[in-house]
């Protein structure tokens, strides 16, 4: 169900480079903190590279 956290560290690393990253906490400073999402299937991507494939732990963009 889950990956090891090195697998997690490499799929964040890609997705920060993407074109779709957001990361709501450089707007405005907000009170909640969102974190960051894809901008393509709106997950949290903390949460989304934790996931093994089986599980829903797909990059929508093919990157991972």
């Amino acid at each position: 169900m889950f990956v090891d956290k090195k697998t997690q560290k490499e799929r964040l690393k890609i997705c920060n480079g993407c074109d779709f990253y957001r990361n709501f906490m450089m707007l405005n400073k907000p009170k909640i903190k969102w974190g960051a999402r894809c901008g393509d299937c709106s997950c949290f991507l903390q949460a989304k590279t934790k996931l093994s494939k089986d599980f829903y732990g797909k990059c929508p963009q093919d990157k991972w």
